[in-house]
């Protein structure tokens, strides 16, 4: 028995270390997660420990997923951590809202251990502390080792003492007088970072989701694609992720809203609909009823599904009508489709 204890835990183990491998191959970071890797080795504050909210705190592991575009990192805000098997939790939250797409380590403490066949080698891995006063080298290290093709100067900027994102300033330290839409504009650099490279992509549809938090602010995701239907789907689901990985941020209640198709604002009708779809009428009517201020304008909730109920009867007279004129329906069969919608 106790043989075959040991063989389990050794397998255990050894799974668990398969899964916690560091990356390898290219590795091309977004916008988002590049500003997320400078936050994450200034030790950004994280207000789910109340030791760590507030100051900055030591970098333990971070983990991004091979397509660049999602991350998830641990800090220590004591003043020692065991790492345990935060590595693990690392890839799994990050798969978590990775679409797919597997994620493995990208750094221990300030140390790049992702090969991505560039400088594996290399001493500039090991991002110093006494560099953390100059956070635009340290962008142009990372992107020096291959990991970012974008324009460093257009990241945002990081307080030193706070290691908080600097809004309305890059990394640069000049001021960001980008035109946002006004909701945007409210909002903290994170979103607005993130708002630029939604605007900047080149595919066909794009859809931005946002849910309120409990403590006012926005959780956010966007998604784009060539089709629509499954565009807005991925946009829900991923919105949805963000909301189910930390429940206590959140109303018991909270639903993730359509806010932008494009750079277009969504009407507050488009908003209910979409909603309806993905979390069906009852839970959405209920959410919109409990807080209608997410709305552009106090709706009657019950009312508007009345009238919108009445225009679908009114529409699909009309077809009938249009075949009865047409001759594919008698006037037998027209008048008798007509008195089922009607009753």
């Amino acid at each position: 028995m106790k043989k075959i204890l040991g063989i389990f835990f050794i397998s255990l183990l050894l799974s668990v270390n398969a899964y916690t491998k560091e990356g390898s191959g290219e590795l091309k970071l977004s916008k988002k997660i590049m500003t997320e890797v400078l936050m994450y080795m200034y030790g950004a504050s994280n207000p789910k420990y109340s030791d760590g909210a507030n100051k900055k705190n030591k970098p333990m592991i971070m983990a991004i997923s091979q397509n660049g575009k999602s991350s998830y990192y641990y800090y220590c805000p004591y003043a020692s951590c065991e790492t345990g098997n935060y590595a693990y939790k690392s890839i799994k939250n990050c798969e978590g809202r990775s679409n797919g797409s597997p994620c493995f380590i990208f750094a221990k403490k300030r140390k790049i251990v992702w090969d991505n066949g560039f400088d594996s080698k290399s001493k500039k891995r090991n991002i110093k502390k006494k560099l953390l006063k100059e956070p635009y080298e340290i962008a142009k290290i990372i992107q020096e080792l291959g990991f970012f093709d974008n324009d460093i100067s257009e990241l945002p900027g990081i307080d030193y003492d706070t290691a908080k994102i600097i809004d309305n300033e890059k990394i640069t330290g000049k001021k960001d007088n980008y035109d946002y839409p006004s909701l945007i504009a409210s909002l903290t650099s994170l979103h607005k970072s993130d708002w630029k490279e939604y605007v900047e992509s080149d595919y066909k549809y794009k859809v931005w989701f946002m849910a309120k938090r409990k403590d006012k602010d926005m959780t956010y995701s966007w998604q784009t694609g060539n089709n629509l239907k499954s565009t807005e789907q991925k946009g829900f689901d991923r919105c949805n992720n963000f909301v189910k990985e930390k429940p206590k941020r959140y109303p018991k209640d909270a639903i993730c809203i359509l806010y932008y198709k494009g750079t277009t604002p969504t009407t507050d009708n488009e908003k209910i609909k979409t909603a309806r779809i993905y979390y069906g009428e009852s839970k959405a009517n209920a959410f919109f009823e409990k807080y209608p201020y997410v709305l552009n304008k106090k709706i009657n909730i019950k009312k508007e599904k009345q009238i919108e109920q009445s225009s679908d009867v009114v529409s699909q007279i009309k077809e009938l009508k249009k075949l009865f004129d047409e001759g594919v329906l008698s006037n037998e069969e027209f008048e008798k489709a007509k008195k089922k919608l009607l009753n």
